[in-house]
């Protein structure tokens, strides 16, 4: 079993355990002389479970017809759980009727809760609440699971049955104090200040506020290589500082304890509602929160919001987390067969984890002079192991050096973690088509506004921007994506002329920076058989832009089912029409300047002996291609006076896209399109 897991259930437990314990004690028959009888039944009955029963001293007060019990002391039959109450005070109380009772006021004092063996990971898990408050309680006169504390869920699930059989108006705790001692380990500690339970109905909790939440824990050092070399020394390792943490604020609304219930049933959940997702929060919100490690990182946020979580039961049997837990401990030195049982348990225990909404406000991290800040974290949607949609909002980093980096937006759409772990499992031998699984992992992902360090020297502090990046993809077909949408505007950085060209002209025109975007779109049409690729973009700002605009024909759908059928497809495929784009931006002034001036000519000279030079290309080309007169008058018109330059070619008739592609003879091509050009003037 995990340590947050172990936290959870211990922290369940001691929230619980003072509830259940003033039904088991149906003392309330309200008389001096029958008092201590009414409770030695009671404590007899528990005995009767196989568990251990004492107490000190009962009494009763007619005034307030109040019953008093000193000295309280019960352990489970298996000697795994104990309870101890040093002062419990029931009053305004009515006699029991079928085996329940109800008071209007229940104190308890000097509570402590101590779980032993499998329900405290083999270790110890002990609670202390030095004062509870209950208001309105009805509840069972005894315990009555109090045979069923066997297992790792064993506490738990007594906690639960009972809390199930339990109304209370309000529970007030001003201080509970949790030390958790897994085997082996070092002990966690928790403590809660002015815990508050509201509308406690038969497992349902309308609401439950805390004004503090502090634990400490250190992590278990790192596990030694499996293996060393032969007279090599074992790095030495540090042993890993003590982690501390605090949440200032925490309130939860409409929590419902059945489907953690229905989860500790023994021999793991079963039935239809196992099966599915049941919801025990119906929101939850903290205040400002905090986690330092000494010698290590520390991370905090404004806020925390998580919106209808909910757990499949039957995602979460004891085997299953054993498992889980003991394979993590083994890390990193796991076999091959121990990474893909790991994977696939992670696999379960996310797919078993349901959520509308969780978001993260001005959450900050630090280690070693490193920071970053997120203004805004948000997922959106996880159910059955796929995630809607994760964003990140106003991400800040600097770096130790004191370079900084920020991006305004992050978005992945649809992460699927059945994927991921399908990958994961392959990560030590991957097979040669696993990249295919990266189509299934996600559907999509942006990213605006990013600007990062760059450069070296004089260049140091010339940051790299990134306006939009956005790629996606998708379809039904199969493995391999039917849609795809690619786009990378106003990329900007400082250039050199070592970038060769064009940023060669550029930078000799006095330009130290560069901004490019680029695109791309691709969609297959089922019923046409036509992957239509267009548009595909790439402008480089003052410079120029390139348009080019295509398809593929006779696409057979299977071509997207696999790797296979897309290798079996390629034979069938033929060449649709190219259509080619060239826009000039502001390249063509610069390069015919510089050109002219290294060769010691005027602009215009360089530019008309150019003009004729292509005069002269397009006329010899007419013998091999009737259509070159077309597009060399094209093409000198553009040089010209550079503006749009388009150049389109039509297949003359079925033109196999391997044989095209196989081929590096230029006739090929003339002889299997036919060309037309047309040029505008800016």
């Amino acid at each position: 079993m995990s340590r947050k897991f172990a936290l959870r259930i211990a922290g369940a437990v001691g929230l619980v355990a003072v509830l259940c314990v003033a039904g088991w004690y149906g003392f309330l028959a309200w008389s001096r002389t029958k008092v201590r009888a009414e409770v030695d039944a009671v404590f007899t009955g528990i005995r009767d479970t196989g568990a251990k029963a004492s107490f000190v001293e009962a009494s009763f007060d007619p005034r307030e017809m109040g019953v008093t019990v000193t000295g309280i002391s019960i352990l489970s039959p298996d000697g795994s759980a104990r309870l101890k109450v040093d002062r419990l005070s029931a009053r305004g109380g009515e006699r029991p009727h079928d085996r329940r009772v109800a008071v209007d006021a229940l104190d308890l004092d000097g509570v402590e809760i101590a779980l032993t063996g499998e329900a405290a990971a083999g270790g110890t898990i002990t609670y202390t609440l030095p004062q509870v408050m209950i208001d309105r309680y009805n509840g069972p006169m005894t315990l009555i699971a109090a045979g069923e504390g066997n297992g790792p869920f064993g506490a738990l699930r007594v906690a639960l049955r009972q809390l199930a059989a339990t109304t209370a108006a309000k529970v007030t705790i001003p201080e509970a104090r949790g030390r958790i001692t897994p085997a082996g380990a070092a002990p966690a500690e928790i403590a809660y200040r002015n815990l508050a339970a509201e509308g406690v109905n038969a497992g349902i909790i309308r609401s439950l506020l805390v004004d503090s939440i502090t634990f400490a824990f250190t992590p278990p050092p790192e596990p030694a290589p499996a293996s060393a070399a032969q007279g090599q020394i074992a790095p030495v390792k540090t042993a890993p500082g003590r982690v501390t943490a605090q949440v200032d604020g925490f309130v939860a609304a409409q929590i419902d304890t059945a489907p953690l219930l229905l989860m500790t049933q023994p021999g793991g959940p079963s039935g239809k509602a196992a099966e599915t997702y049941g919801r025990i929060y119906g929101k939850v919100v903290t205040g400002p929160y905090k986690v330092t490690q000494e010698n290590g990182p520390s991370h905090g946020a404004q806020s925390v919001l998580l919106e209808n979580v909910a757990i499949r039961p039957a995602s979460f049997d004891a085997q299953r987390v054993a498992a889980l837990d003991a394979l993590s401990r083994k890390a990193p030195n796991l076999s091959r067969e121990d990474s893909r049982r790991l994977a696939e348990l992670s696999r379960d225990l996310v797919g078993g984890i349901a959520f509308t909404t969780v978001a993260i406000a001005n959450a900050t991290t630090e280690q070693q002079g490193e920071k970053g800040k997120v203004a805004t974290a948000r997922l959106e949607g996880l159910a059955n192991g796929v995630l809607d949609g994760a964003t990140f909002e106003g991400v800040e980093g600097v770096t130790p050096g004191g370079g900084a980096a920020k991006m305004a937006r992050l978005a992945v759409r649809q992460l699927d973690f059945n994927q991921l772990a399908r990958l994961s499992a392959e990560a030590d031998a991957p097979s040669p088509l696993s990249a295919l699984v990266l189509f299934k992992v996600l559907s999509g992902v942006e990213l605006k506004g990013l600007e990062v360090p760059y450069g070296e020297g004089q260049q140091s502090n010339e940051p790299v921007k990134v306006g939009t990046f956005a790629l996606s993809w998708g379809g039904s077909l199969g493995a391999l994506p039917s849609y795809f949408d690619f786009t990378l505007a106003d990329v900007s950085g400082p250039i050199t002329a070592d970038d060769g060209e064009p940023f060669t002209y550029l930078v000799q025109a006095g330009i130290t920076r560069a901004t490019i975007s680029m695109g791309l779109k691709a969609a297959y049409d089922i019923n046409d058989r036509t992957l239509t690729i267009a548009p595909v973009t790439t402008e480089v700002k003052d410079a120029f832009r390139v348009n080019l605009e295509s398809a593929l024909v006779d696409v057979p759908d299977a071509a997207f089912t696999d790797a296979a059928g897309f290798l079996a497809a390629l034979p069938v495929v033929t060449a649709g029409p190219v259509k080619v784009t060239l826009t000039d931006l502001g390249l063509a002034r610069l390069m015919f300047a510089q050109l002219a001036a290294a060769a010691g000519v005027s602009e215009e000279d360089y530019r008309n002996e150019l003009v004729s030079l292509a005069e002269g290309f397009a006329d010899e080309l007419k013998t091999v291609s009737p259509d070159a007169a077309s597009v060399g008058a094209a093409v000198v018109a553009f040089l010209r006076k550079p503006g749009t330059l388009t150049v389109t070619a039509t297949p003359k008739g079925r033109v196999p896209l391997l044989a095209l592609a196989g081929s590096d003879d230029p006739s090929v091509v003339l002889e299997a399109f036919s060309f037309s050009a047309t040029a505008t003037a800016p």
